[in-house]
């Protein structure tokens, strides 16, 4: 039984991919088309510097995700970012 505190168990295992990452994907959504992977990346803030270039250039891409990729290709959202604010969101991990 999950204690009051404890992290819910999707969060759990999606900790552990972030923490153990070798790649961050960042993957653009444009309104009308499917979201795509534009780039990977080796390290965090290499991800969240091209994801705010590339919102800020004259383009129909409304919002990037920065997704972190383990060594067997587990995937978990790291974070988001608008085109609006072009500020990065870290994703808040639920606990009991």
């Amino acid at each position: 039984m999950a204690k009051r505190g404890e992290l819910k168990p999707m969060d759990a295992w999606e900790h552990t991919i972030r923490s153990n990452a070798v790649a961050y994907n960042v993957v653009m959504f444009q309104p009308g088309k499917s979201s795509r992977m534009y780039q990977s990346f080796d390290n965090l803030e290499m991800a969240v510097a091209y994801s705010k270039i590339t919102l800020q250039e004259p383009n129909r891409i409304r919002s990037a995700m920065i997704y972190a990729i383990d060594k067997d290709d587990h995937h978990a959202l790291v974070g988001t970012m608008g085109r609006h604010d072009l500020q990065f969101k870290e994703v808040e991990a639920q606990t009991w």
